[in-house]
C-alpha cells in the first residue's frame, strides 16, 4: 500500500490518510481485537463519507448523487462483511486482506478525483 492516492485537498487527503492508518492497523491486529477495529473503521469511514457529501451539497457538485451512491453501496458491503465476520472471523478477514485496500484505491481514483479537480477548477479552499 504505497500508491500515492494524494488528491491534494487537504480534508480528503487526510481522511484517507486516517483511513489507512485503520486498514493497517486492523490488518495487524490481535484476533480479540479485529471485531472492534472493524467496527472503527466503519464509523470512520462514515464520517469521512458525510464530510465529503457536504462539500459536494455546499459546492453544487455535478457528480453528488453517483458519488452518493458509491458511498452507500461501499458502507453497505463492509457493513455485509463484518456482520459475517462475527460469525466467521476468516471471512471479515479475507475482506480486509484481500479487497479493502483495492476497494478504497478505486474510490478514490474513479470518484474522489472527480469531486478534488471540481474543486481545484472552482478554486474553492478547503
Amino acid at each position: 500500500m504505497c500508491d500515492n492516492l494524494d488528491l491534494d485537498i487537504k480534508v480528503m487527503d487526510t481522511m484517507h490518510h486516517e483511513f489507512l492508518a485503520l486498514l493497517n492497523e486492523i490488518k495487524d491486529c490481535k484476533p480479540s481485537e479485529f471485531i472492534t477495529l472493524f467496527e472503527n473503521m466503519i464509523e470512520h469511514t462514515k464520517d469521512h463519507f458525510s464530510v465529503e457529501e457536504e462539500i459536494m451539497g455546499i459546492h453544487d457538485f455535478y457528480d453528488k448523487q453517483e458519488h452518493s451512491n458509491e458511498h452507500v453501496a461501499l458502507l453497505e458491503e463492509m457493513q455485509y462483511f463484518y456482520e459475517k465476520s462475527k460469525q466467521i472471523p476468516a471471512f471479515g478477514k479475507s475482506y480486509i486482506h484481500q479487497y479493502a485496500y483495492d476497494k478504497f484505491k478505486r474510490h478514490i481514483i474513479n470518484i474522489d478525483s472527480q469531486l478534488a479537480m471540481f474543486i481545484k477548477k472552482s478554486e474553492i479552499i478547503l
